[in-house]
């Protein structure tokens, strides 16, 4: 009998009527029921994407269905399904699986918001699981058998670990008593010989003279004899393939190994990398191109034909370019610290008050130099420094000091300050009057005096009075004297 549930596991219908009916499960791998029926339209329209399926006590969901029509012009539906624990294909850890404790805690880490639990675990050892981006509980609860060495078992939506399942009850599969047929697998295409054994079986305990008598289940060791093909082995049951409706004859796979911890699906998924899925870090799809990403969110890149970006992460998924290159519009971005020992190329612009041309002309607004600077031609307004070296100075004035005793020169001439800012000196040139030459002012800035040339004369005046005198020595002088314009008195 068949039960159709709803994703409640509320009862839909009851089925009686179906045919080729069969369960299979491999050890550590697939778990399937397939069946076929005869379309009704009181019960087929229950045979849905999403429905359950309990046989056996067992819960299968429905993955596919399609009908058919046979020659007598009856329609059908044939059903495949798989154990309920097909669910854990789509519970995702986008940022992989990576830790280390007993199964019992990883399996239940696994197992967090599924609906699923976790049975008995007969494996109490640390292992540590490093499965990187885009994992699946299942593909969780595979590495975790591959790593311990141990077998699942799925019971309805109860997922227990085991040591081993089955057990050595002395079964016999020989010809003649229940064994019908048999082929021989050797496969060396691993670099290893493997041998493995396809048996159709009578299942005798099934028959009411053999009751309780050669009971066999998945993972149990058993004895395959046929004398006439020279074959005395005694190897496991990996998988087991029934029918439930009439479990009489079976078929079962016999070998010394269990060939892939990961079933099908499974496997694809953990050695491909699918459009936008992430498989170590990287993702390949129409939109970005390839992502590499950081497992801390902390650094990414991006690649395609358009642009190279590599970026820094806040741990939280957000990013912000420290290096972005856009080839089409050949522009290059770089944030941070860039070193090189040799730059080379045309124009260096910083920000708008900061350039260098393809001659070596640079501009800026301010700059700081330590050591010593050497030019040729230095043009500007105002110099301050301690040493200044170079051929040629241009500029509208040069200072010792901003205020306080000084020296000042500019285009109009040559002065100098005392202590209290007071002007004291100056050398310069009047072109109006055609003079050149001193002027001397007192603590006032009051002229006293000058000493300038003109018309080919050296005049000296004092503002009030001129004194002339040799302190140690004589006053002379040479040349014609005239006083001729003057008052000479003390003589």
């Amino acid at each position: 009998m068949i039960t159709i549930l709803n994703n409640s596991l509320e009862p839909l219908a009851i089925l009686e009527d179906y045919f080729n009916d069969d369960i299979k499960e491999q050890v550590n791998g697939a778990y399937t029921f397939n069946f076929s029926a005869l379309l009704d339209d009181e019960k087929s329209q229950y045979i849905a994407i999403g429905n359950i399926v309990e046989v056996e006590d067992q819960y299968f969901n429905i993955i596919k269905h399609k009908r058919t029509r046979s020659d007598n012009n009856e329609v059908g539906i044939v059903v495949e399904c798989e154990q309920v624990s097909y669910d854990l294909l789509f519970h995702l850890f986008e940022g992989g699986f990576i830790h280390t404790n007993t199964p019992w805690v990883l399996m239940n880490m696994a197992l967090e918001g599924t609906g699923f639990m976790v049975g008995f675990v007969q494996y109490d050892q640390y292992v540590s699981i490093d499965l990187k981006e885009g994992v699946n509980a299942r593909g969780v609860l595979m590495e975790i058998a591959a790593q311990t060495g141990c077998e699942l078992y799925f019971d309805k939506y109860t997922v227990s670990l085991m040591s081993r399942r089955g057990q050595d009850r002395g079964v016999q599969f020989r010809l003649g008593k229940n064994l019908k047929g048999i082929v021989k697998d050797v496969n060396g295409q691993s670099g290893e010989v493997l041998t493995a054994y396809e048996i159709d079986v009578v299942e005798l305990n099934t028959l009411p003279e053999f009751e309780g008598l050669e009971y066999f289940e998945l993972g149990d060791t058993v004895d395959i004899i046929d004398e006439e093909l020279g074959i005395n082995e005694q190897q496991r049951i990996i998988e087991y393939s029934y029918s439930p409706k009439r479990r009489i004859n079976s078929k079962v796979t016999i070998a010394n190994y269990i060939e892939g911890i990961q079933d099908t699906i499974y496997r694809i998924q953990t050695t491909t990398v699918g459009k936008d899925k992430w498989m170590y870090g990287v993702k390949i799809g129409p939109d970005e191109g390839i992502v590499i990403e950081r497992y801390d969110k902390m650094a990414r890149s991006i690649f395609n034909a358009d642009e190279f970006r590599m970026q820094k992460g806040n741990g939280s998924g957000s990013y912000t370019d420290s290096l972005y290159f856009d080839p089409i519009n050949q522009e290059y971005e770089f944030t941070g610290v860039v070193r090189a020992g040799k730059f080379i190329g045309g124009e260096i612009q910083i920000g708008d008050n900061f350039s260098v041309d393809p001659n070596g002309l640079m501009e800026a607004v301010d700059g700081k130099f330590s050591g010593t600077i050497s030019a040729s031609t230095i043009n500007g307004g105002d110099i301050y420094g301690s040493y200044i070296e170079g051929a040629s100075i241009l500029g509208s004035s040069i200072l010792t000091a901003s205020s306080g005793e000084r020296i000042e020169l500019d285009p109009f001439g040559f002065r100098f300050y005392d202590d209290f800012g007071a002007r004291r000196v100056e050398l310069g040139t009047n072109p109006q009057a055609n003079i050149s030459g001193h002027t001397y002012y007192n603590e006032s800035s009051q002229s006293q005096g000058l000493i300038y040339a003109i018309d080919s004369q050296l005049h000296v005046i004092g503002t009030n009075e001129l004194f002339l005198r040799a302190l140690n020595g004589r006053t002379i002088f040479q040349g014609t004297v005239d006083f001729s314009q003057a008052t000479v008195i003390g003589i």
